[in-house]
């Protein structure tokens, strides 16, 4: 990773709360390299950009952190290239990551994050309701980017387990979540930038 591409990570994840040392550094530096790589042969993003993959993806992602409280298990359903699954599981080597994509290629993907960066990572080729047919829960359960943020909340409800946390994330256009599920009662919502796009997150916490 480029000296200037590492001081944009380091210091916007600073102002997001979020301490990254060296080896983390590294290994989200490795994954840039692994992602622009697949990327040619697979399609597993549209930004390219070293700069905006580290504000729009890896910044994004770790926004989520400092919620993660003391979390042992979450789930990223709909996770595509790894965001914000990998990235977390990247930051949290303790904290065990499933990754739901149903789309091969990129489960391959992230089995090769698994591999060289994250023996904490599940990548799981499967639709999020056939982990809730299987009964799994996690401490947390987040999508970002395939799901309309009111119809995650509704779709993911069920793999929140007692006193887990469902996230939603939505950029500066979409509507913010207003329904709280039943069995959940609604957290502080967070409004953030990450480069020059807008974000916002909403928690809904099991009661």
């Amino acid at each position: 990773m480029e000296p200037a591409i590492k001081s944009r990570l380091v210091n916007g994840a600073a102002r997001l709360g979020v301490s990254l040392d060296a080896p983390t550094v590294a290994k989200l530096g490795r994954y840039l390299e692994l992602l622009l790589l697949w990327n040619r042969k697979i399609n597993l993003t549209a930004i390219t950009d070293p700069v905006q993959v580290v504000d729009r993806h890896f910044l994004d992602s770790l926004v989520v952190a400092p919620l993660l409280g003391d979390a042992a298990g979450l789930v990223d359903v709909g996770s595509g290239a790894g965001f914000p699954g990998a990235v977390l599981a990247i930051l949290r080597p303790t904290l065990a990551v499933t990754c739901v994509e149903s789309v091969r290629k990129k489960v391959a993907f992230l089995q090769t994050l698994k591999t060289e960066l994250a023996p904490n990572l599940e990548p799981v080729c499967a639709r999020h309701d056939e982990l809730i047919r299987q009964g799994r829960t996690f401490d947390v359960a987040i999508s970002r980017a395939t799901w309309d943020p009111a119809a995650w909340v509704r779709e993911g409800a069920d793999l929140v387990g007692p006193r887990g946390a469902l996230l939603a994330m939505g950029t500066g256009d979409q509507v913010q979540v207003t329904a709280t599920p039943a069995g959940f009662v609604a957290g502080e919502g967070l409004a953030y930038e990450v480069g020059s796009a807008r974000r916002w997150l909403q928690q809904f916490r099991r009661a």
